[in-house]
């Protein structure tokens, strides 16, 4: 039975306390038992909990966290509808981040076999002896050539890969040794470089074009002036030490192949270099099968950025990003921070940071990309804001896309201002909250558009929040299996709720708790005239939605 739904027990079960004890429209931490014999000096003869009527109403199991409404019927002649008590039973460890929900972890998927499936491995093609060496693995040769979630190592280091893709620091004395995948070989051949490292930092006097295969460390501040522009070539491995930041006022251009990709990492294993700092108007950075690594060294101070508080990878005004095969593996902080901006990301994967990052008032365009783990690959919960991708006041087109692994959201697209954000044949699988959490304030217009997506062992699929009443989230043959909650119009913050949604052509199977919900904690109540649905499939019937199709096996 759901958590949800609560538990009759037996009359000779010790309770917490008594039901005239409960307060309406109260939270309490930690679950109780409840003695219901009686209720304002009646006996009472019937309880629905939840809308489902308990057997025994004698006592009460409230011990699981979530949201309970529990209407009470007395053995009195003048009761004309039930006495309703609401609460809200907070989870000791996530609390309000989980207001009437319970907690929610996402399960371990299955492990798969490799089969005849291809495996390509990215890595550069030479590295300095004594750094780590970034390795990318991909089934299928391509980011979501494969759907299967594989087991692998490299030496005594075990990771997993997820849908396809993977990644793992290895040494670069790895030269002729071999990664193992489902218990298969492959064999890396990373060339050492002998030669020592060309030496860039302070202001660049003129336009520079590093050769392909160079071996480059950044040792203090390197800052590119307005006009300039950087090129470098593929293969080449560049280190950059701690804290060093990148000032990028004029433009980058990195060209690696997809057989000799460009590296940029730490230069000290144990610790993170800057990131890239472009605010001069008209700024450019265009990278081409490149592997970004350990960025994000700055924590608080003027590197408090966004949701994350933490230096980005990427802090961008007023300039474009373009990213074409690029991997974002490894990062203390977040990955994307730009403001007033044009991104464009293809297959692209990004892995392992606080956060992927937060776009703002910017255009984002992407097309095959993954993001996954955020801030790492476990299932211990994290309550610091880790989204995959924060999308704020932006406008996006999002396509064949992956969001997975997050300790909150998939896709968080919220604060106050507007945007139009399209969302095509994409995933959003294993986020301990929303897969997409959509929301919006004051009187913004925003529209969302979802479909052929699939929407699978999250918290809750999709949610639309807080919200303005121009706020219109249209959802069409989309997938919500196996999640907490399927579709919800609601969430966790009293704010105010006015947006729309309206699924059509969808189906809402199998999750745990309800397929559709739509209590928001602003009213404590059902709210039926914010969501509605055409031709949408559930496991079963909901009383306020009799338009909903019944599966039937």
């Amino acid at each position: 039975m759901s958590l949800l739904l609560g538990l009759c027990a037996c009359r000779t079960m010790p309770a917490d306390l008594d039901l005239n004890d409960l307060t309406d429209m109260k939270e309490y931490t930690g679950g109780m038992l409840v003695n219901c014999e009686t209720y304002m000096g009646h006996q009472v003869t019937k309880i629905i909990l939840n809308g489902s009527e308990m057997d025994n109403p004698d006592v009460m199991d409230l011990t699981g966290a979530g949201y309970y409404r529990i209407e009470i019927y007395l053995n009195r002649t003048d009761q004309a509808t039930p006495e309703v008590i609401r609460i809200v039973i907070l989870d000791p460890e996530r609390g309000n981040a989980d207001w009437g929900l319970p907690p929610w972890t996402p399960s371990v998927a299955e492990t798969g076999e490799i089969g005849v499936e291809s495996v390509r491995l990215v890595y550069p093609p030479a590295a300095p002896s004594g750094s780590s060496v970034p390795l990318i693995v991909l089934i299928g040769d391509e980011l979501l050539g494969s759907d299967q979630n594989l087991d692998a190592e490299a030496g005594s280091v075990r990771f997993r890969i997820k849908r396809g893709v993977g990644s793992v620091q290895v040494p670069a004395a790895s030269a002729g040794s071999a990664i193992k995948v489902d218990h298969q070989n492959f064999p890396m051949d990373i060339n050492t470089m002998d030669s020592p490292p060309l030496l860039l930092s302070g202001v660049l006097p003129d336009d520079l074009d590093i050769p392909a295969g160079s071996y480059i460390r950044i040792k203090d501040d390197l800052t590119i002036p307005e006009g300039m522009s950087v090129t470098i070539g593929s293969g080449t491995f560049m280190i950059i030490d701690p804290g060093v930041n990148i000032y990028n006022h004029g433009s980058i251009s990195i060209g690696g192949t997809a057989d000799a990709p460009v590296s940029v990492t730490c230069s000290n294993d144990g610790s993170w270099w800057g990131g890239f700092i472009s605010t001069a108007a008209g700024n450019e950075i265009e990278a081409h099968f490149t592997i970004f690594c350990r960025s994000g060294y700055h924590n608080g101070g003027s590197y408090d950025w966004g949701h994350a508080h933490r230096q980005a990878l990427f802090y961008m005004e007023d300039g474009a990003l373009l990213l074409d095969h690029c991997y974002m593996t490894d990062h203390a902080g977040q990955v994307f921070y730009p403001v007033s901006s044009d991104l464009s990301l293809t297959d692209c994967l990004i892995q392992r940071a606080k956060t992927g990052g937060q776009i703002n008032q910017s255009e984002l365009v992407m097309e095959r990309c993954v993001f996954t783990d955020f801030p790492d690959d476990s299932y211990i919960y994290r309550d610091e804001d880790n989204d995959a991708l924060y999308l704020n006041e932006t406008n996006a087109v999002i396509n064949h896309s992956i969001f997975m692994y997050a300790k909150d959201d998939g896709l968080d697209s919220g604060a106050s201002g507007g945007g139009e954000v399209t969302i095509t044949n994409s995933r959003f699988e294993s986020n301990f909250h929303e897969g997409a959490a959509l929301s919006s304030g004051n009187n913004v217009t925003k529209l969302h558009t979802i479909s052929n997506c699939i929407f699978t062992n999250c918290g809750q699929g999709l949610e639309l929040g807080y919200s303005s009443p121009y706020h219109l989230v249209q959802v069409d043959s989309c997938s919500f299996i196996a999640n907490g909650i399927g579709i919800r119009y609601g969430d966790c913050y009293d704010f105010p709720h006015h947006g729309y949604i309206h699924v059509a052509n969808s189906e809402s199977l199998e999750n745990s708790w309800y397929d559709v919900w739509n209590m928001n904690r602003e009213h404590w109540a059902a709210d039926t005239s914010h969501m509605s649905f055409d031709h949408v499939t559930v496991t079963k019937s909901y009383s306020l939605y009799p338009e909903l199709i019944i599966y039937e096996n």
